[in-house]
């Protein structure tokens, strides 16, 4: 059945960037009923249970995300590996749940600061909770996604949304609970979806324990929780440590940056929904036959995410300023450092596919430790000679080492059938004009509406005329899309 990845892609990328639209709409009413202390604790919520959701399901949710390409041709070897993932995640998350309720006080000595004047004990436990959810989401959403259930994909995504807002309108404008009351909305929401959910699963599949799967899973999956726990810890250190260094609200302040450089993050992961599951069977059984259509996909996602940051600087301050409190415009100051350090997290996104088609993924453990080591080594120094602005190059330093880092492991694994050498050149000045604009903001030299759109007007100038044969790619995947794209 031929598919139109250019129908698939608006469709994934609309669900994707429901979340954001609701973040955006609701990001202000926050801010009116929430100091800049709490909305920097929630942000601290959010963060740990991201890192408890790699931390209490071993990694063999992400284990199965690569297994099911194993099986996905057999109906009855899929319906085992479901059954088995389910049926091992539980089992681990019940042993960990237990764990964390019972060392809650050990584990909270060294998540909260000393002298706080705040306590995270409750928000400790729903983070525990919202991490379990958090791991059967994603494996429900990959699931629907590589089935092309688009239906399913929708009801999920979408009703985790409406939920968890409704449950975040209650508690924070209803109940005035601040960043309590849109803690519980959020995993009360993702609760009701996701046992809804399992239990569809369940009554689908069935659950079991088999013994040779869990052990095949456990196996590739280790390497990866190793990794994506200290991948989870390296993701979130600069938020760490503004709460640690400075102040909560300025790590609040700091969150409200992270609600614009998550725009990136949901567009990558919203192109990667329509895009990678072809860029990856390709990769992975037709890398010589599809050499060009890798290359279109490759471009047109790296290309997409450049036009986005320059798009995103150019309209900021429009933005800050229409719906945002002033005390909180201060975030175009490292914003535009944060925002082209992505172009670097989305090379290596890239690249780390032949890591995983060649199953290296031990190798991931040494980078992340190495991304963790530098953002803390980095981020200290920087804080102490430029405040949050150096902790926003040391995210910047340590991307691009990492990519350097991942590039090299790729290279060495597999050859892969594209160049981003040009991309490379473009990267560059997109950064060398992104770093103007943090130096010279709100210093008066240059219109700050004017200053923002170098980074856009640098890529529109520059990109025809470095990536003639990259336009041509993208130009025929896009044109020959039904054709290019098949089972």
């Amino acid at each position: 059945m031929s598919k139109d990845i250019l129908k698939n892609s608006i469709t994934y990328t609309i669900l994707g960037f429901l979340p954001l639209a609701f973040a955006f709409v609701f990001t202000p009413i926050y801010l009116k009923y929430m100091s800049n202390e709490q909305y920097g604790i929630l942000s601290l919520f959010l963060l740990y249970s991201s890192i408890f959701s790699h931390i209490i399901g071993l990694g063999v949710g992400k284990g199965f995300l690569f297994q099911y390409w194993d099986v996905y041709k057999d109906e009855e070897k899929l319906k085992k590996l479901i059954s088995s993932t389910i049926g091992l995640i539980l089992i681990i998350q019940l042993i960990f749940i237990s764990i964390g309720l019972l060392f809650d006080e050990f584990i909270l000595s060294f998540i909260q600061k000393e002298d706080s004047d705040y306590s995270f004990r409750t928000f400790y436990i729903l983070a525990l909770f919202q991490g379990a959810f958090l791991i059967f989401y994603e494996i429900f959403c990959y699931f629907y996604r590589n089935q092309e259930k688009l239906k399913q994909y929708a009801i999920l995504n979408v009703g985790a949304l409406i939920l968890f807002t409704i449950g975040s309108i209650i508690g924070v404008i209803f109940l005035k609970m601040e960043a309590l009351g849109a803690t519980y909305g959020r995993v009360i929401g993702y609760g009701i979806i996701i046992i809804f959910f399992l239990f569809y699963f369940i009554k689908k599949y069935g659950i079991s324990l088999d013994l040779k799967i869990s052990k095949a899973l456990l196996v590739f999956s280790l390497p990866l929780f190793v990794n994506s726990v200290i991948g989870a810890l390296g993701y979130g250190i600069d938020k760490i440590m503004i709460e640690r260094l400075d102040t909560m609200e300025n790590l609040g302040i700091y969150s409200l940056a992270l609600v614009f450089v998550s725009v990136l993050e949901i567009w990558l992961n919203s192109i990667n929904n329509a895009l990678n599951p072809t860029l990856y069977r390709y990769l992975n059984e037709k890398i010589v036959e599809k050499k060009e259509e890798i290359q279109g996909l490759v471009y047109l996602i790296i290309t997409s995410v450049m036009l986005l940051i320059t798009i995103i600087l150019a309209l900021i301050y429009p933005v800050l300023e229409l719906i945002i409190p002033e005390e909180y415009h201060k975030v175009t100051t490292f914003l535009p450092i944060l925002s082209v350090a992505f172009i670097w997290r989305v090379f290596s996104s890239i690249v780390v596919n032949s890591l995983y088609i060649k199953k290296k993924t031990k190798l991931f453990l040494f980078n992340e430790i190495t991304v963790l080591a530098g953002v803390i080594l980095f981020g200290y120094f920087g804080y102490q000679f430029f405040g949050i602005v150096g902790i926003a190059l040391a995210v910047y330093l340590v991307k691009l080492i990492e990519f350097i880092l991942m590039n090299h492991l790729s290279r060495k694994t597999m050859a892969l059938p594209f160049s981003l050498y040009k991309f490379y050149i473009l990267t560059f000045i997109l950064t060398t004009s992104a770093f103007i604009c943090s130096l010279l903001d709100k210093k008066g030299i240059i219109n700050n509406y004017l200053l923002f759109l170098i980074p856009f007007l640098s890529l529109i100038i520059t990109y025809p005329l470095l990536m003639k044969y990259e336009i041509k790619r993208i130009w025929i995947t896009i044109k020959y899309r039904k054709r290019i794209f098949f089972d």
